[in-house]
């Protein structure tokens, strides 16, 4: 054989064996590569906006959420973001704040903690050994541990008419009432012809629970004092999974397998009876790795006379598929308690391109993570148009989450490669028997 014939055919085998592996590595995604898939509609032009429905984040393949895409109507990828789901912007409603007199006695003396009964939730009940509101009463303290925001400012109704008046104004605020610090801002309350200034500016970067409003004139009785607020963000409540448990023979441990890659933000488990269990909190990436403590508490359940109370969450941020509640003590599990799952609200922007409807897929574990797309950048929500869900598609791949199995692409892969090893082994063994030394 000659050398030239010899190049011509190794250069062909190469070409013919690598075009397979050329295919597979250039082939684009197309929705049917997926577990499962949601048809979208939207203005057609606009950047169009939805939130991921819960049901996804049980179909996804890859631990960073790269196994999610969009489609046109002609099956070609669209760019697009992901991003936390905005709060809601609001001003919440005035509320009226409870006040109590302090009369300390001396001059300065400002209430200590062993001053003051509270109940269980921080409130004020009461102030110890205090008389009744006079003319003469100067300082007051105010509570406002019950509220859910942060006020902005404070109203405050007289009692009486004031008439023609001024009078400056301290205030003094504290999280625990052990010590108290003061807002360094001069004002005053004033009243002129019937007209009365009453509003008072608060500390907006302090986190207080108490304050002390001291006025310079003690003639000042007030009727009502109350709290109005700026606007805020209220974040949207986390999504909830139900995750089913089995409980071992022994019953001291119950297990759990999301059956995919959740972004977890924090994880619950609750009992069905009144009860109270030392646990140890672990998971595992895969099925056959060793188990990681991740946490230890107390799951509880049991009735007051104002509801049913019950342990918290336990806030781990984790994508682990498999999850293990052990007993840390002698008491055993009658039933696998109640796993709930929390995940963050997320949304996804993408333009729309072309004419829809578009294919929201996800669940590929073979997929690399998308281009990443700044879309985020190019305007505030009311710059979006809302995508609607009109279908639903699954295509069950049936792949699993620990993606021990290979695809049926990738097998071919390594078949083709087995393939061109052999053929090409063959070739050598034929030239190197025809050539002379």
């Amino acid at each position: 054989m000659k050398k030239n014939n010899f190049y011509k055919i190794l250069v062909n085998a190469i070409i013919i064996f690598s075009l397979p592996i050329a295919l597979y590595a250039q082939g684009e995604l197309k929705p049917g590569d997926f577990d499962g898939a949601f048809v979208l509609s939207g203005k057609e032009g606009s950047l169009l906006v939805f939130e991921i429905p819960p049901e996804v984040y049980q179909g996804l393949r890859q631990s960073d959420l790269g196994d999610i895409r969009i489609f046109d109507s002609s099956e070609r990828p669209v760019s697009f973001s992901i991003r936390e789901k905005p709060g809601i912007t609001f001003t919440p409603d005035p509320e009226e704040v409870p006040f109590f007199i302090w009369d300390g006695g001396k001059e300065n003396e400002f209430p200590a903690y062993s001053d003051i009964e509270i109940n269980t939730a921080g409130g004020v009940v009461r102030i110890k050994n205090q008389g009744q509101a006079s003319d003469s009463s100067s300082l007051y303290l105010l509570d406002f541990s019950f509220l859910e925001y942060s006020p902005s400012t404070l109203w405050i109704e007289p009692a009486t008419d004031l008439g023609n008046f001024n009078t400056a104004v301290t205030i003094n605020y504290s999280t625990d009432l052990a010590s108290w610090h003061l807002f360094d801002k001069k004002q005053v309350l004033a009243s002129f012809n019937g007209k009365f200034q009453n509003s008072l500016e608060l500390p907006k970067t302090e986190n207080f629970r108490y304050i002390l409003v001291g006025f310079e004139r003690g003639n000042i009785l007030p009727l009502s004092m109350k709290a109005f607020f700026g606007e805020v963000e209220k974040a949207w409540d986390f999504h909830e999974i139900y995750i089913q448990g089995e409980i071992s023979k022994d019953k001291r441990k119950a297990n759990y397998n999301t059956g995919s890659f959740i972004p977890i933000e924090a994880i619950n488990f609750l009992l069905s009876d009144a009860d109270s269990i030392q646990v140890l909190v672990k998971n595992r990436l895969n099925e056959n790795d060793e188990w990681v403590i991740r946490a230890k508490g107390n799951l509880f359940r049991f009735n007051t006379s104002s509801g049913t109370e019950k342990n918290a969450p336990f806030y781990i941020n984790s994508y682990a598929p498999y999850w293990e509640l052990e007993t840390a003590g002698d008491l055993l599990f009658s039933s696998a308690p109640e796993c709930l799952i929390r995940v963050k609200p997320r949304e996804i922007i993408f333009p729309g391109r072309g004419e829809g409807p578009w294919t929201f897929a996800y669940g590929n574990p073979e997929c690399g993570p998308p281009g990443k797309a700044d879309l985020l950048s190019l305007g505030g929500r009311e710059e979006l148009e809302p995508a609607f869900f009109t279908g639903e598609k699954r295509y069950e791949r049936s792949l699993l989450p620990s993606q021990k199995e290979g695809s049926r692409k990738a097998y071919m892969l390594w078949a083709f490669l087995g393939a061109a090893v052999i053929v090409l082994s063959i070739l050598a063994f034929s030239i190197a028997k025809s050539m002379k030394k």
